[in-house]
């Protein structure tokens, strides 16, 4: 019963996580649709016309859309910051500040990076196509132009690393990332287990396990949500940068967070199938991982990492703080803080859990599309 009464609670404050996004899912202009290449949105079943097709323009390969006509669809008002340099879309219950020509944006003052740099044609912003379809609608109204909600009942977790494989180190405190992301992953297994979750490990000792195999456990396990728990560190600035980042997979045809160029850009991977509830996860849990542990915000991200390039199911990576900082590894090496991690995580699924049940209680014909 404990787990069923967290549940109505995580409900409530999903309610406020929508709201807090961007509205509930009825706020959308009514006829709005899904922006794909080529098409206009089609006539609503009902008496409303449809949302105007989209201002469009190319900037090389890249199809951008005009950012106030996106931000109008979602209730969504612009207005200049800076002239021509920052701008900003805002409603009663969310304000997003974004840059010209950046890729990072700030949401209710939480950092999201974009995959492409906005662009400025003939005075007004642009955002690309894919920027606007597959991050910023998810975040601002799950479900949207989905028609199936994923089922959640198994979850994997993913310690990283392992075995000889040792991950990120901190030498000077003996601190090993391998050692960290499994007992946090075995801390937060028995949380969801008390949820009422079925979850099963990548690995659940100090062993090697190859990448592939990680995505194998996953897809043997039938699992509804992939979870990789990492830990981070930087050569340069090791007492400068500190704290949290999320990651989910990169849409194809854009580069990752880190800029370089592979030869998956254009490959349209496994995990692509989940480029929507992806962010929806992400996003949640990025969220709740600021919240909770009060952490440095080093952004919601995406990354064509093997994990999530491979995930059979909406799959999320968190690198849960930096080893290479003398202070905040000192945190990350107690039990207690680790505990919070899980915590952390686990209210992060709850709030994922409590958006999907929402939307499994409207009618097919009702999803936001």
């Amino acid at each position: 019963m404990r787990w069923l009464v967290r549940r109505s609670l995580f409900a409530a404050l999903a309610g406020l996580c929508l709201l807090a996004a961007g509205g509930v899912l009825a706020a959308a202009p009514a006829g709005s649709q899904p922006i794909r290449p080529g098409a206009t949105p089609a006539a609503s079943a009902s008496a409303t016309p449809a949302a105007p097709a989209l201002n469009t323009v190319r900037f090389g390969r890249v199809e951008y859309v005009d950012a106030a006509d996106f931000g109008a669809r979602f209730g969504l008002k612009f207005a200049w910051l800076e002239e021509e340099k920052r701008f900003q879309l805002k409603s009663v219950t969310t304000k997003w500040e974004i840059r010209v020509d950046s890729r990072e944006c700030l949401v209710d003052g939480q950092r999201i990076f974009l995959g492409d740099p906005v662009r400025l044609s003939k005075g007004r912003p642009y955002l690309s196509r894919i920027d606007a379809e597959r991050l910023l609608a998810p975040i601002l109204q799950p479900g949207w132009g989905e028609t199936r909600v994923p089922a959640l009942h198994t979850i994997v977790l993913d310690p990283g690393h392992g075995g000889k494989d040792n991950g990120k180190v901190n030498e000077r405190l003996n601190v090993q990332e391998k050692d960290l992301a499994l007992d946090t992953a075995l801390r937060l297994k028995q949380r969801l287990e008390r949820e009422g979750y079925r979850v099963a490990l990548t690995r659940d000792d100090d062993r090697a396990v190859e990448l592939t195999e990680r995505a194998t456990v996953a897809r043997q396990e039938k699992a509804d949500l992939f979870l990789s728990i990492h830990f981070n560190s930087v050569e340069n600035d090791v007492e400068r940068v500190s704290g949290v980042e999320v990651y989910t997979m990169t849409p194809q045809h854009q580069l990752s967070a880190d800029r370089k160029p592979d030869d998956q850009v254009d490959v349209f991977n496994d995990g692509n199938r989940y480029d929507h509830w992806n962010v929806v996860l992400g996003d949640l849990m990025h969220r709740q991982l600021l919240r909770e542990l009060k952490a440095s915000d080093r952004g919601f991200k995406r990354g064509r990492l093997a994990v999530l390039r491979l995930a059979p199911c909406p799959a999320v990576l968190i690198e849960s703080g930096y080893l290479s900082q003398d202070a905040e590894a000192r945190k990350l090496a107690t039990p207690a803080y680790r505990q919070k991690i899980a915590e952390a995580i686990a209210d992060g699924v709850q709030a994922y859990a409590a958006i999907l049940d929402g939307l499994r209680k409207k009618p097919t014909a009702d999803l936001p599309r």
